[in-house]
Order: C-alpha cells, then sequence, then structure tokens
C-alpha cells in the first residue's frame, strides 16, 4: 500500500514498478511526482506515464517478443568445458542445442553449387552440344565469322550463362545460411557449419568471377577467321 505525504502525492518509496506495469500501483494526479516515485523505486530515470481517470502511473515498457542473439556469441560446442554455464553444460548433455543439421546441409548445398559454378557440370556440356549444334545447322552456306560465331562464340556465352546461374544460387543460399547463423536462429550454429557456409560463399564469388570473364571474354583471344580464307588466288 503506497504513503501519501502531506501535500497529497505519493512519496519516493510508494512500491512503484515501471518495469512490470502493474495495474495495483497508485495513480499519481502529478506527472512530475509520479515520474520521482518511479525513479527512486526502480534506480533508472523513468520518463513514460500512462494516463488514467485517477491521475498518472508509469507505464509499462516496450519489451519485444523476440531480439537477434549478438553475432559474437559463441556456440556452446565452441566453448571451452571450463567456460560453460551451467544452462549450457544441461542442454549439451540433454542434446538442446544446435547440431546445425539444417544449416549444415544448406550450407554443404551451397558449396557444391559455388563448385559447379567454377568446374562446370554435366547440364553445362548438354547445353553446349545443343547450342553448337543449333549454330551448325544455322550457319550452314554462311561466312566463316558467322560460322565461328554461331558454333563457338554462342555455346561458349551459354555455359557462362549457365555457371553464373550456378554462382549465384550458391552466393543467396550461402548467404542466407550465414545470416540465419547469426542473427536468426534460436540457438547458435555450430562452427563448422559455418565454415563450410563461409567456403561456398567464396566459390560462389569465384564463380561469377570466371563466368564474368567467360561472357565477356575478357583476357580470352577469340577465334577469328582469316582475311583470305573466303577469297580466291588469281
Amino acid at each position: 500500500m503506497s504513503t501519501t505525504s502531506p501535500s497529497g502525492s505519493p512519496s519516493p518509496a510508494d512500491p512503484v514498478d515501471p518495469r512490470t506495469g502493474d495495474d495495483d500501483a497508485a495513480p499519481v494526479a502529478d506527472p512530475t511526482a509520479a515520474i520521482a516515485a518511479a525513479t527512486a523505486a526502480t534506480g533508472t530515470a523513468t520518463t513514460a506515464l500512462t494516463k488514467t481517470e485517477e491521475g498518472f502511473k508509469p507505464a509499462a515498457p516496450f519489451v519485444p517478443a523476440w531480439s537477434p542473439r549478438p553475432h559474437d556469441q559463441l556456440s556452446p560446442e565452441d566453448k571451452d568445458p571450463e567456460d560453460l554455464t551451467d544452462e549450457e553444460l544441461e542442454a549439451l548433455t540433454q542434446g538442446e542445442t544446435s547440431k546445425g543439421v539444417v544449416g549444415g546441409a544448406f550450407a554443404i548445398a551451397a558449396g557444391a553449387l559455388g563448385l559447379a559454378s567454377i568446374t562446370g557440370t554435366w547440364v553445362s556440356n548438354v547445353v553446349y552440344e545443343r547450342q553448337q549444334l543449333i549454330g551448325s545447322i544455322a550457319s550452314n552456306g554462311k561466312s566463316s565469322a558467322q560460322v565461328i560465331a554461331a558454333e563457338y562464340a554462342a555455346p561458349w556465352h551459354k555455359v557462362a550463362m549457365l555457371n553464373g546461374v550456378f554462382a549465384v544460387a550458391a552466393f543467396v543460399v550461402a548467404l542466407g545460411v550465414l545470416i540465419a547463423g547469426y542473427f536468426l536462429a534460436a540457438r547458435p550454429m555450430p562452427g563448422w557449419a559455418r565454415a563450410v557456409a563461409w567456403a561456398a560463399l567464396a566459390l560462389s564469388v569465384i564463380g561469377l568471377a570466371v563466368s564474368g570473364v567467360m561472357y565477356f571474354d575478357l583476357g580470352i583471344h577469340t577465334i577469328v577467321a582469316p582475311a583470305a580464307a573466303g577469297s580466291g588466288t588469281g
């Protein structure tokens, strides 16, 4: 029960708890006195008030239902045994910590996509041969330059585009795994899963670079038909 000073305002000893927004806290007519009482009771400055019919009372602070985990927080699996808290040790023994199965699976998939963007795949070979056949049919009876463009340059660029798609997919998946592991996961992701995700991200960047070099023919000498290839000798 709150006490009242001679002036009619609650004394600083009033049991006011602004952190919980207790409905039993006595409202105060003077907002300045309400702030002073709440500050004295909690030890922290309080400025948020709720106006009621009887007067003012400290408002319950907004407490988010979820907040991201600090990115520098170590996973219990990565800590030394002597640094583990009782809760973490109990979680480890009961198998409640993340094993990294889902994140690790996506990280490995991203690594495979990144590697495929660099070395190529069976699909790339099929696309190359198909485009080469199309170019061969379309360039029948054409000049040497058109034959080279249809049978060599077009398939080459088509493979570069396909490898670029693999690289972009690897980048998106790896980045998603890292973001989820550092900020969105309820439990820390194991170090091995994060390492695989970082490796996949690096492979995807390299794959994007290789695809760009292939598509734009950077540093690669294209085949050029000889100038006298189509002219006869007198």
